[in-house]
């Protein structure tokens, strides 16, 4: 316990010491020498989650540090190391992967606050994990927020930036204002701070429940408050957004996970709406992914995708447990915090190949790029490997969390009472399958729009290959990929513990099976009779040399290939009712009849909760605003009154409670 103690003050003291740092000497000091701070720091953080893994203590702040009416109270526990190690090496990569990066973006940050905000991000996070009552929470998930805002803002030359912290300040804003409701309202009801003496999600306790359940959601980026999260992620620093994308929103579900999981039975309403806001997310997040240029936004709408998959997870626990039903309960929550892991990992490695694109090629949108695997082999390796885990390809590690879904709500079907249990089960089945086959589609669309083919761009065509410390991060975590696939059972079997401590149960280890033996027999079979049957002739045919037909135009020329959006549009028609899709042509020429001498095509698509919920709204709190500033009339006598009127109002409440 003394090394663990001694690794977490290390980190705490690494990650403080880098913000001061960087307020004095960020101007001095060169982006490697606070890389190598961050990196000591994360690995501190990573050892401190495996030493900690058989630990469970609790340490409380003695004065002068206090929280107005609550101490510092922080806890490390199985759960929390999990959510601590994933931040280590998500943020071991971040740092290996910073230095080659913000070459590129010199002039368009403020190095200064960069790195003090960086390192304030990675150490409020790790204390929002150990956090173990209400106001030691509230207090670094503030800072955790405003930190990161500072980081989507980062890019001070950039007015889409401004915008997009802009958003995200006010999504970050009413979460605080949820959960402070839900804190105070449980605060209220228990007489305590503490999160171990609070049972969330009963018939007493609802409404406070679903505050802090909304709170954490908007967090999270779950449908229907995901608004911010493709504004957010593709405008800040690829290193921030591999740290928002594949650690802050797990924070959020770790949160759920730790409030509504570990303290009894809860009420099935709640699990049946997680599983069917979980399904939500995810139809949503792949569908809009699949219309998207931004190779960032792109990636940023998976995270809803996969969000969501995390949620059903985590209905699929609460429901089994409400119903009696531990097979089902173990498999939902092992799979959520499975798949927390797994999309840490990949995300991560996704955006670190857009971020490393961005860098080379100075852009991020499709219709620019191509031809980039011969100038970026690696990076395209890299990338192809992490497309392959975010689509649950097997061997590798997002399979084997996506199979324990699969797994659950099978399990669910045959198990449950409830119709209403073994319908949602079955349907949530063929949503998820259809998930996953838009998710091929969408990274199929990805990787051979920007690797393949001619480049569509001067800057596509001057390509190089990243720096080689930002290869170095990518091929961490793709190698981590492929490994944690591999050894996926024995991962699993590392979990149960925490399903038991979840869920009550002790019977956990042969509810999980991977099928990873049988498929590694059927993929290295099938390999080895491709190989055999269709490469192996092709090779020893030689090649033939023969004309294209071109319509008699010449060379055949990049503007020939399949764009992003010619690829997407016949899925984007299906879905044309929730895309709001449309293909705008203009044709233009003195005879644009039969000879016309231009012609472009535009897809149009319109996020359907922005245009329909969200900006109404925001346009009525607008006009309510200009409403209420007549209240502010400049007469003294007036303001006199508003103050007597509200006494008295106070005066009636304290009397009738």
């Amino acid at each position: 316990m003394n090394t663990c103690i001694d690794l977490l003050r290390a980190a705490l003291v690494l990650g403080l010491s880098g913000c001061g740092l960087a307020v004095v000497y960020g101007h001095r000091f060169s982006q490697t020498f606070f890389s190598v701070i961050l990196l000591s720091g994360s690995v501190a953080l990573f050892f401190t989650a495996l030493s900690g893994w058989n630990v469970d203590f609790i340490w409380q702040a003695s004065l002068p540090i206090y929280f107005g009416v609550a101490p510092l109270l922080i806890r490390l526990d199985r759960l929390a190391a999990l959510f601590l190690g994933l931040l280590g090496a998500v943020t071991f990569c971040a740092a290996i992967f910073s230095p080659g990066y913000l070459k590129h973006l010199e002039q368009r940050l403020n190095f200064s606050l960069y790195w003090f905000s960086l390192f304030t991000f990675v150490t409020s996070m790790a204390l929002v994990v150990l956090a173990a009552n209400a106001l030691t929470f509230l207090v670094f998930w503030e800072t955790m927020s405003l930190s990161s805002a500072a980081l989507v803002a980062a890019d001070h030359t950039s007015s889409a930036a401004r915008r997009s912290a802009l958003i995200y300040l006010g999504a970050t804003r009413l979460a605080t204002a949820a959960l402070a409701g839900g804190f105070l309202w449980f605060h209220a009801h228990t007489g305590s701070w503490n999160f171990a003496d609070w049972h969330l999600a009963t018939a007493a306790t609802v409404i406070p429940s679903i505050l802090i359940l909304i709170g954490l959601s908007i967090k999270a980026g779950v449908w229907p408050f995901h608004i911010w999260l493709p504004y957010a992620h593709p405008s800040a620093p690829t290193p921030v957004s591999a740290l928002m994308s594949g650690v802050m929103i797990k924070i959020a579900l770790y949160a759920i996970i730790r409030l509504f999981l570990f303290h009894g039975e809860t009420l099935p309403a709640f699990g049946i709406t997680l599983l069917t806001i979980g399904l939500i997310s995810a139809f949503w997040g792949v569908l809009f992914a699949l219309v998207q240029h931004d190779l960032k936004r792109l990636l940023a709408y998976h995270s809803v995708e996969n969000v969501g998959i995390i949620v059903i997870g985590i209905g699929l626990a609460l429901y089994g447990q409400s119903q009696h039903l531990p097979a089902v309960a173990c498999l939902g929550i092992t799979a959520a915090l499975f798949h927390c892991v797994n999309h840490g990992l990949f995300k991560s490695l996704l955006f670190f190949g857009a971020g490393a694109i961005d860098a080379s090629a100075h852009t991020r949108d499709l219709s620019h790029l191509g031809g980039l695997a011969k100038a970026m082999p690696v990076t395209m390796l890299c990338f192809v490997t992490g497309s392959a885990a975010i689509c649950a390809l097997p061997p590798l590690n997002g399979f084997a969390s996506k199979w324990l879904i699969y797994q659950g709500l099978f399990t669910l079907a045959c198990q449950t009472h409830s119709r209403l249990g073994a319908g949602l089960s079955c349907a949530a089945v063929g949503v998820l399958a259809l998930v996953g086959g838009l998710a091929v589609a969408c990274f199929t669309k990805a990787i051979g729009v920007s690797f393949l083919g001619r480049p569509r761009s001067h800057e596509a065509e001057q390509c190089s290959e990243a720096a080689p410390a930002m290869l170095v991060a990518q091929a961490i975590l793709a190698a981590t990929c492929v490994v944690l696939g591999a050894l996926a059972p024995a991962f699993a079997s590392l979990l149960t513990p925490l399903s038991a401590a979840a869920t009550g149960s002790l019977a956990t280890g042969n509810l999980i099976t991977l099928p990873l033996l049988p498929l590694a027999i059927i993929l290295s079979g099938g390999a080895c009779l491709i190989y055999l049957f269709v490469l192996g002739p092709l090779r020893q045919t030689p090649p033939r040399v023969c004309r294209t037909w071109e319509c008699g135009f010449g060379q055949l020329s990049p503007r020939m290939q399949v764009t992003a959006t010619s690829f997407a549009h016949p899925i984007a028609r299906i879905f044309k009712p929730v895309l709001l899709y449309k293909t705008v042509s203009e044709i233009s020429g003195a005879h644009q009849r039969h000879f016309p001498e231009r012609i472009k095509a535009d897809a149009v698509m319109t996020s359907l909760l922005e245009s329909k919920v969200y900006l109404p709204l925001i346009a009525a709190v607008r006009r309510l605003g200009r409403q209420t500033t007549r209240l502010q009339a400049g007469s003294i006598h007036l303001y006199l009154l508003y103050m007597l009127i509200a006494a008295v109002a106070l005066l009636i409440i304290g009397a009738a409670t």
